[in-house]
């Protein structure tokens, strides 16, 4: 199945890299640009509004195109926004080209991910749709703490370089890749449609406080934990995270494959991300890491049963309601980002983050709750 999949899984590998390694190079960015962490931070948020707004948009226009054709369009986005960052001279520059690369990101995503699950079998596709994830969070476990390493011997842009590098080469595997499944053509009305449907509708609010919760409180990791003096442990905590993220997105599939529904798996996951967060943001050193790699483990997780249920619900409306499922998911995490930057430009410690990624992520059971009891 890698073979049949890698060139999909690397591009998801580059996006995890660019989302998730820019918690590490703020300091960085900040002081070569001359503005705050903070402002940096809002570089993570435009790139996932950006990604929010066109992955459904994008996702209908692209069926009017061959699947690999708009594949090809969407990594090479993401690759000349990533090199326009790399060369960015101000803070207004890289927001631009952030909303670029977000923008590629929110067409080639849903439709790689879509793509993957239509090009196995049914009894697979719960694999299929974990390793395009568990090359999003290789990039974060492996992918990451390499970058942080190559910013700190050549600079930040080195490291936005290497997203650069690894684009191309995803754009290379696309290209020679034997086939691709076609596009269902839907008009946007049909797009819009999938909207009023009472399930899809509820599982795709938890997808977003799930984003809001954990890829928002990600971007401040490094101030949460300056805020406890564990600033040493920063490098190892986005390490533990990125692991965690890459054993959940690799075994999950198995398991709704085989031993859970998606509903329970779902329950699950939400239940031991929020003990994530309290460890993380609340106790000693050796359990704050161990709360990361939870953390971790069930944020990278949560996104293939949404996405399970989704495509089983209706499989015709599967490329519609996965890419406003991942659209979920990125806003959220952009307005965890957002919320996040202004908590801290109003002088609200960071160690207050956790807390209301926590208060979050209940509403986010309470509200998958509700909709389990109403298909019961």
């Amino acid at each position: 199945m890698i073979c049949l999949l890698w060139p999909l899984i690397l591009g998801g590998f580059a996006l995890g890299l660019d989302a998730y390694v820019l918690a590490g190079l703020l300091p960085g960015m900040a002081r070569d640009l001359q503005t705050t962490q903070a402002m940096v931070g809002l570089g993570v948020a435009v790139f996932t509004v950006a990604y929010a707004v066109s992955a459904p948009a994008l996702a209908s226009a692209s069926t009017h195109y061959s699947t690999r054709t708009a594949l090809l369009a969407g990594i090479g986005l993401f690759t000349v926004g990533n090199l326009a960052t790399a060369i960015a001279p101000s803070l207004n520059i890289l927001l631009i080209s952030r909303v670029i690369a977000g923008i590629g990101a929110g067409l080639y995503s849903p439709l790689a991910t879509a793509s993957a699950a239509a090009m196995v079998k049914a009894s697979q596709r719960g694999r299929a749709l974990s390793l395009i994830l568990a090359g999003l969070s290789v990039g974060t476990a492996l992918g990451v703490p390499f970058g942080l390493l190559l910013e700190a011997h050549f600079g930040w842009r080195w490291t936005i370089g290497l997203i650069v590098l690894l684009g191309i080469l995803a754009a290379s595997g696309v290209g020679r890749a034997s086939s691709f499944p076609a596009p269902t053509p839907l008009r946007w009305k049909e797009r819009l449609s999938v909207l009023t449907e009472p399930f899809i509708l509820s599982t795709l609010t938890v997808t977003l406080c799930t984003g809001i919760a954990s890829l928002g409180l990600y971007t401040y990791m490094a101030e949460i934990l300056s805020s406890r003096d564990m600033s040493s442990f920063t490098g190892i905590f986005i390490w533990l995270w990125g692991l965690g993220g890459m054993a959940g997105a690799l075994f999950i599939g198995r398991a709704i494959d085989q031993h859970l529904t998606s509903a329970r798996a779902t329950l699950i996951l939400l239940l031991l991300l929020g003990m994530g967060f309290a460890l993380m943001g609340y106790a000693p050193a050796l359990l704050a890491g161990i709360g990361c790699f939870i953390w971790g483990m069930c944020g990278w997780a949560s996104m293939a049963p949404q996405q399970h249920v989704l495509v089983t619900y209706a499989p015709k409306q599967a490329t519609a309601s996965v890419a406003w499922n991942s659209s979920a998911n990125y806003l959220g995490s952009g307005i965890g980002a957002t919320l996040g930057s202004a908590a801290l430009n109003s002088d609200i410690a960071a160690s207050w983050l956790p807390a209301g990624s926590l208060m979050v992520v209940l509403l986010a059971l309470t509200l998958h709750s509700i909709k389990l009891r109403h298909l019961r």
